[in-house]
C-alpha cells in the first residue's frame, strides 16, 4: 500500500509494536514478552514488585483474565486448580454459599484462612458459622470482589512470605491487584463483557423405589415367621399393608402410621389402593366433596412410585453478569471506572443473589516526584432468600434429601403449596415432621442486604533515584442486615402468628501505613533493597439483634407487631494495633541472595 504510514508487528504472547515507515528499506524490530516467566516480576507484601528469583519464599501469581474467564461469582472459587498448594472447598454449591481456601493445608486448630489484601489494604473474608444442626450460609466476605476488576492475584505461601503483615498472615496472603487506567495508548478506552451460565444438580442419592412411606412393622414379620411364610409379597400381604402399614389421615397420626416419614411401608406398583394426601376428599357417606366442613376421610387411590420426585424439585440455575469499564490515560495520570452487575437464580426454587459493584481508580502526577493514587470499590450485595443448611426444618434438603416418601408426587406439592388441607393446615405430605418443600422455600425465608466499601488513598514521593517515601490510608467497611421470617401454621408446631428474627452488624478495619523503600546498587556486584515502615490498625465490630416468637397480626414481621417482649442482644468489639516492620535484601552478582524480615506489634 503506497499510502501506508506504519507497520504493525504482533505475535501471540508478545507486546504489539507499531513502527513508522521511514526512508530505509530495512527494519529491525524486537518484540517483548507479555507473559511473566519464572524469572519475572511478581507483587509481594505491601504491593511491592520484585523479581521472583530474588525471593526466599514461594510466590505464585494468576492473571486476572484467567479468573474472570471461569465466570465464578466468588473469587475464591476462581482460584481453584490455578495455584499449586492451594485448596478451595465450596460449602454446598447453593446460591451465595461460602468457600474456604487454605494454602498448603491446615497449619493449626481453628482459623486457617489466609489474609486477603486488595491494593495494599487488608479486607475481611469473614464467613458465617453453620453447624450440622442448621443455619444459613451467608457466604464469605471476599465474594464481594468483582473478578472483572482484578489485574492479578499473588499467593504468598507461608509465614516467611507474609511476615510483613504480622501473625494474622501466618496462613499466607492472597494479594489482589485491581485494574488501573494505565495504557500504552493515550485517550479514552471502553470495554464491555457479559456472560451467562446454566447449572443443574449433578448427583443425587440412588433412591429405592420398591416401598412407599410408612412402616410395615415388626408384627407382620413376626406373623410370617409363625406361619413359616417366606414371601412377604403373596398371600395376605396386600390386606395387611393397607390395614397396618400406611393410610393417610392428616399426616400427623390421624391415619395409619402417616406420621412415619421413612419409606418402609407398603410395596409400590403392585396394584395397592391406599388413601394419600393427593386423594379426593370423601364425606361420611363416601361421596366425593370439596367442602372441608364435610370432610370425613381421604379416598383410596393407586399406590405408585415417583422415581424422579426429588429431582423434579430442582430448577435450572441461571447466573448472568455484565461489566462496562471506562479508562483514560495521559501524561498527567490515569483513571478507570468499572460498573458490574450480576444476578443468580439458584437450583433450589426461590433462592437468589444479586450484586452491583462500582470500582474507581486514579493516579495523578502532582509533580515530577510526587504521585497521588486512589482505588475504591462500592458493592451492593442482596438476596431475598438464601437457602439454609444442616439438620433443621428451615433446610428444605432435610425433608426431600432423605426423609421423603417414594410415592410422593412432587408436582402435586408444587401445584397446591399455598393451599390448605381439610384441617386448615398447609397442603403437605407429612405434617407431623415436614412442611411442603415449596412452603419451606416460600414461607421460611432468610434475606440479606450488605453495603460495602473498601479502598485506599496513597501518596508516593521519590526522594532520589533509589529511594521513595510512601503514605497510605485504607479502609474496609460494611453494614449488613439479615432477616428470617416464618409464616404461621408451619410444620407440626403451629407458630402463633408466625415468628422472625433480624440482625444488623457493621464491620470496619482501617489501616494507615508509612514506609520507606530503597533499591540501590552499591557496586557492580552488590545490590541492596528493602523497606522500613510503620502501621496503625483499628478494627471495630458492632452487632445487634432481636427475635420474636409470637406476632399480634399474623405474618406481619415488624418489631411493632411483636406480642410480648422480643429477645434482644448487642455486642461490640474494638481492637487497635501499632506496628513497625522492616525487610532488607542483599544480592551478589544477581545469583546469591540474602533476605531478612522483622515485625513487631503492640
Amino acid at each position: 500500500n503506497d499510502n501506508a504510514k506504519a507497520l504493525e508487528f504482533s505475535f501471540v504472547g508478545m507486546i504489539k509494536k507499531v513502527i513508522p515507515i521511514g526512508a530505509s528499506n530495512v527494519m529491525n524490530v524486537v518484540l517483548e514478552s507479555e507473559m511473566m516467566d519464572i524469572e519475572g516480576v511478581v507483587v509481594t507484601a505491601l504491593g511491592i514488585s520484585r523479581d521472583k528469583k530474588t525471593l526466599g519464599y514461594a510466590v505464585q501469581d494468576v492473571k486476572g483474565d484467567d479468573l474472570s474467564r471461569s465466570n465464578e461469582g466468588n473469587i475464591v472459587n476462581s482460584l481453584s486448580g490455578k495455584v499449586a498448594g492451594v485448596q478451595v472447598t465450596n460449602s454446598s454449591g447453593a446460591v451465595g454459599s461460602s468457600s474456604r481456601i487454605t494454602i498448603r493445608g491446615n497449619s493449626s486448630f481453628g482459623n486457617n484462612q489466609p489474609l486477603f489484601v486488595v491494593d495494599g489494604t487488608p479486607i475481611s473474608n469473614a464467613s458465617s458459622s453453620v453447624s450440622q444442626w442448621g443455619g444459613t450460609d451467608f457466604g464469605n466476605a471476599a465474594a464481594d470482589i468483582d473478578p472483572e476488576n482484578i489485574a492479578s492475584v499473588s499467593i504468598l505461601k507461608g509465614a516467611n512470605a507474609a511476615a510483613l503483615y504480622g501473625s494474622r498472615a501466618a496462613n499466607g496472603v492472597v494479594l489482589i491487584t485491581t485494574k488501573k487506567g494505565k495504557s500504552s495508548k493515550k485517550g479514552l478506552g471502553v470495554t464491555f463483557s457479559s456472560s451467562i451460565d446454566f447449572s443443574n444438580v449433578s448427583i443425587l442419592p440412588d433412591y429405592q423405589n420398591k416401598y412407599g412411606q410408612g412402616s410395615i412393622g415388626s408384627e407382620y414379620y413376626y406373623k410370617l415367621a409363625q406361619n413359616d411364610e417366606d414371601d412377604p409379597f403373596t398371600g395376605s400381604y396386600n390386606e395387611y399393608a393397607v390395614a397396618n402399614a400406611f393410610s393417610y389421615g392428616d399426616g400427623a397420626g390421624l391415619g395409619v402410621r402417616d406420621y412415619v416419614d421413612e419409606s418402609w411401608g407398603p410395596r409400590l406398583d403392585i396394584g395397592l389402593q391406599i388413601p394419600q394426601y393427593t386423594s379426593p376428599w370423601l364425606d361420611a357417606s363416601g361421596a366425593v366433596t370439596t367442602d372441608p366442613t364435610k370432610f370425613d376421610r381421604y379416598q383410596a387411590t393407586p399406590w405408585n412410585s415417583h422415581p424422579d420426585n426429588v429431582e423434579n424439585f430442582f430448577e435450572t440455575g441461571v447466573a448472568q453478569s455484565y461489566n462496562v469499564a471506562l479508562s483514560s490515560s495521559s501524561e498527567a495520570g490515569s483513571a478507570r471506572l468499572s460498573i458490574s452487575n450480576s444476578s443468580q437464580k439458584g437450583t433450589i426454587p426461590n433462592t437468589d443473589l444479586s450484586k452491583t459493584s462500582v470500582n474507581f481508580s486514579s493516579s495523578l502526577n502532582l509533580s515530577e516526584k510526587l504521585t497521588a493514587s486512589f482505588a475504591g470499590t462500592y458493592v451492593k450485595n442482596s438476596s431475598d432468600n438464601l437457602p439454609s443448611g444442616g439438620y433443621d426444618a428451615t433446610n428444605v434438603m432435610q425433608s426431600i434429601g432423605g426423609w421423603f416418601g417414594r410415592q410422593v408426587d412432587m408436582d402435586a406439592l408444587e401445584s397446591h403449596w399455598d393451599e390448605l388441607d381439610p384441617f386448615g393446615k398447609p397442603y403437605t405430605w407429612s405434617y407431623y415432621y415436614h412442611d411442603n418443600p415449596y412452603w419451606t422455600v416460600n414461607r421460611k425465608t432468610t434475606s440479606r442486604d450488605r453495603d460495602r466499601f473498601f479502598g485506599n488513598f496513597k501518596l508516593n514521593y521519590e526522594l532520589n533515584d533509589w529511594m521513595s517515601l510512601s503514605a497510605r490510608a485504607g479502609t474496609d467497611f460494611y453494614a449488613e442486615r439479615r432477616k428470617f421470617t416464618r409464616f404461621e401454621m408451619s410444620n407440626a408446631n403451629k407458630h402463633n402468628g408466625g415468628d422472625f428474627w433480624q440482625s444488623e452488624r457493621t464491620n470496619q478495619e482501617t489501616n494507615i501505613d508509612v514506609f520507606l523503600q530503597f533499591d540501590k546498587k552499591l557496586n557492580d556486584e552488590i545490590r541492596i533493597d528493602g523497606v522500613i515502615g510503620a502501621n496503625y490498625r483499628n478494627y471495630q465490630y458492632n452487632f445487634s439483634s432481636l427475635e420474636a416468637t409470637e406476632l399480634t397480626v399474623p405474618n406481619f414481621f415488624d418489631v411493632s407487631n411483636v406480642s410480648g417482649s422480643p429477645t434482644t442482644d448487642m455486642y461490640k468489639e474494638e481492637k487497635e494495633t501499632n506496628s513497625v516492620f522492616g525487610e532488607v535484601n542483599l544480592s551478589y552478582k544477581d545469583f546469591l541472595f540474602f533476605g531478612a524480615t522483622a515485625r513487631n506489634d503492640w
